[in-house]
């Protein structure tokens, strides 16, 4: 967690435009009182109350793109309206019965929460396809002061658990268009971890 605390700091602090946290894992399954999935710590989502409760940021916004659901990051700020939450996945993979497009967010934070499951077999076609209609337009409409991506790579076409068919150069294309919208939105804040 100190690791991607750290990385936003140097990003807001200027001393790099964006950074990317190489720690294991994002910890997007972690939940505030249990732990799952190989995460122990809700990384990204610890980062992110860093920059709301610490440095005092207005808004940020999550993308994840792992091939299982973000449902830690999801709980975390299920009723905060001050973080807007995507994640992109395969449909129903992990957690079961997680990730669905009905789950929206709750009270303050309703509508706040977005969720994409892709069917399994998805490559980077339906990926490029779902930040083209919805990840780029909801972050331009949300306005984040900082972008943070729970970045596995799981969903790229040779992991075991997974069924998605993402490629490197998929995954660079989905890079380039976070930092396309980070440019416009939050002077590039983007943090991957």
């Amino acid at each position: 967690s100190g690791g991607v605390i750290e990385a936003v700091e140097a990003v807001l602090a200027g001393r790099v435009k964006n950074a990317y946290a190489l720690v294991r894992p994002p910890g997007h399954h972690a939940l505030k009182d249990l732990a799952m999935g190989f995460c122990i710590f809700g990384n990204a989502a610890i980062a992110g109350l860093h920059l709301l409760e610490v440095r005092k940021l207005n808004r940020i916004a999550f993308v994840d793109w792992d091939v299982h659901h973000g449902n830690g990051t999801q709980s975390a700020f299920w009723e905060d309206p001050r973080a807007l939450t995507i994640s992109v996945h395969q449909d129903n993979c992990f957690p079961p019965n997680s990730g669905h497009l009905s789950e929206r967010g709750a009270g303050r934070g309703a509508g706040y929460n977005i969720n994409i499951p892709l069917p399994p077999g998805s490559g980077v076609g339906a990926h490029e396809a779902a930040f083209d209609r919805v990840v780029i337009p909801a972050l331009q409409r949300f306005k984040p002061d900082f972008i943070i991506v729970p970045s596995g790579f799981d969903a790229g076409a040779h992991d075991p658990l997974g069924r998605q068919m993402m490629t490197s150069e998929g995954y660079r294309q989905l890079t380039r268009k976070l930092m396309a919208v980070a440019d416009e939105v939050c002077d590039g804040r983007l943090v991957l971890c």
